[in-house]
């Protein structure tokens, strides 16, 4: 079954299990004027390799120097900027009181300066057309899906007439195009969005599953260099083990039953899924899969 761009977002719902160090805690504590337990929750999140939403790295700073740890804030700036996941007009404008803290010291003028650099080659190296391509292919993908959704119908047999779809398998063959021609579309070549979009026109070339699976390697390679999202690397994990034959890691799949309801295809070691879903970035199952039941308008056991 084929997901809409929202459901894939990691860290969309509610906290984690009390027994495991959460994003949401970590804001919480900062809202409470807590900051250095903030801090302490979401350094306990990076030791555990957790990933951190979107501007996740800036709140971990802004907690950092808010609880007067300004010189270890300023140090993880610095080392987080080649990656570019902090917003540069967040970091230079945002009102709040750790980056005021911050933006008084000597040493700012020079992490700006480094930070719009480094910007600037980023948006350098991007790809515009292949960007605007791939969106324009996902946004021909996401119409299908949402035409299904809207008519009320979506049983198997719905899905596999989305998926054999023409657009569907023009947009698998067109990927594997640029894939051999430029590797994996990662973050640094075309951008989050159409590192996202890439993403997705791979997750549901599923009459391809040979092509998922030579895919999955580049992904996950891509991920490793921080040039793609963690939850992609999952979520397309569990459509190739599904696609031979093996149980799926991170519960990500879904299937439509005869009583109209949803439920988890093939997964294994269920006590630790949601340990797995964690260190991916993804939501509780349980939230998943309230997510998915608003979704798709049916029950998900």
């Amino acid at each position: 079954m084929m997901l809409l761009l929202s459901c894939l977002l990691p860290f969309a719902g509610p906290a984690q299990p009390a027994d495991a160090p959460d994003f949401f805690a970590a804001v919480d504590a900062y809202g409470q004027k807590q900051f250095a337990r903030c801090a302490d929750i979401l350094a306990a999140l990076r030791r555990d390799r957790v990933p951190f939403p979107q501007n996740g790295e800036l709140l971990y700073a802004e907690c950092l120097s808010a609880a007067g740890r300004t010189g270890a804030a300023m140090e993880f700036l610095d080392g987080e900027l080649a990656y570019g996941r902090i917003d540069l007009e967040d970091l230079k404008h945002k009102d709040r009181p750790g980056l005021n803290r911050l933006r008084a010291g000597g040493d700012w003028p020079a992490l700006v300066a480094r930070a719009e650099r480094l910007d600037a080659e980023r948006k350098a190296r991007i790809d515009a057309p292949l960007r605007a391509e791939l969106l324009a292919r996902l946004a021909r993908d996401q119409a299908f899906e949402r035409a299904i959704i809207d008519s009320g119908d979506t049983s198997e047999t719905a899905w596999r007439n989305v998926k054999g779809s023409s657009v569907l398998a023009e947009n698998t063959d067109w990927l594997k195009r640029i894939v051999a021609d430029k590797g994996w579309p990662g973050i640094s070549l075309v951008g989050e969005d159409g590192a996202k979009a890439a993403f997705l026109i791979a997750q549901h070339s599923d009459t391809d599953p040979t092509f998922q699976a030579q895919v999955l390697p580049l992904l996950q390679a891509a991920l490793a260099r921080h040039d793609a999202a963690p939850e992609d690397v999952a979520l397309l994990t569990d459509r190739v083990l599904l696609a031979q034959g093996k149980p799926q890691l991170y519960g990500s799949q879904f299937k439509n039953n005869d009583d109209g309801s949803m439920s988890l295809k093939p997964f294994e070691d269920e006590a630790n899924l949601d340990e797995r879903r964690r260190r991916m970035g993804l939501v509780p199952l349980a939230e998943y899969k309230k997510l998915l039941s608003e979704m798709y308008h049916k029950p998900v056991k």
